[in-house]
């Protein structure tokens, strides 16, 4: 039986791999990531980035790129949308628990509300980032939670037939100007991370930019023709794109 499956699927141009041999060949690919991303830095940077390189949450390393961008400055301030449980592929927690950054998570998502709370000593937001305060919008919520997004951009990238299985509900909106206005935020915030499936463009382009600026803008794109938009707009407001041969379906910016 097991031959007739392999020659059925040889005949098809496939094949059957164990799962220890993927998780093997995937651990590598994150090594040669780490190993490119390391080559990256000022060679100054090496040694204390390896120190740490095991303590990273981020899914692209997001977290050593901004120490390395803000000379591993300590007592920093972040914010970070959509924030998860805090833990899982976070891009600030590394931040606040070894160098005692602070600032705000938002998350919507009822699912990780109470892991968020446990997991975090920041600053919590629970009502959905958007372009407006006062809002209601649907929001879909899937079992693999980090794809939940407002449920207009739910069919917009390549995990749209994940969200085909959410659970949808009404969330309160505010936007990233009321969100930072509330929670204190400095006129200079040192990192931004952005990933709310979908809805960074219009939450951006209704942001002023003259009242508050980043040393350091995450923003995930999935390869969406809202990735030009973001390039466009972050560019006229003198953010500058770099090593976007790293960051995969991110879009890292400094400030000039």
């Amino acid at each position: 039986m097991r031959n007739a499956v392999r020659s059925s699927l040889k005949a098809l141009g496939l094949g059957i791999t164990r799962y220890e041999t993927l998780r093997a060949l995937k651990a590598k690919e994150q090594s040669f990531d780490d190993i490119a991303l390391l080559r990256t830095f000022p060679a100054h940077y090496t040694a204390p980035l390896v120190h740490i390189l095991y303590k990273s949450k981020a899914q692209l390393r997001q977290d050593l790129f901004v120490l390395a961008q803000t000379d591993f400055k300590r007592n920093g301030y972040f914010v970070e949308f959509g924030a998860t449980n805090g833990e899982t592929l976070s891009n600030t927690h590394l931040l606040e628990k070894e160098f005692d950054w602070t600032g705000i998570l938002a998350e919507p998502a009822q699912q990780w509300r109470e892991a968020l709370k446990r997991n975090r000593k920041a600053a919590l937001e629970f009502d959905c980032v958007w372009k407006e305060t006062g809002s209601k919008l649907t929001f879909n919520e899937v079992a693999e939670g980090e794809f939940s997004t407002i449920d207009s951009f739910s069919a917009g990238d390549r995990h749209r037939k994940i969200r085909r299985r959410g659970t949808t509900y009404q969330v309160n909106t505010i936007s990233l100007n009321d969100l930072l206005e509330k929670h204190g935020a400095p006129a200079l915030v040192d990192y931004l991370s952005i990933d709310t499936e979908g809805s960074e463009f219009e939450i951006l382009s209704a942001f002023d930019f003259n009242r508050r600026k980043f040393r350091v803008i995450t923003c995930e794109h999935n390869y969406t023709p809202m990735r030009e938009e973001l390039f466009q707009l972050l560019s006229r407001h003198g953010y500058y794109r770099v090593f976007p041969e790293l960051s995969r379906f991110d879009d890292w910016y400094v400030l000039k």
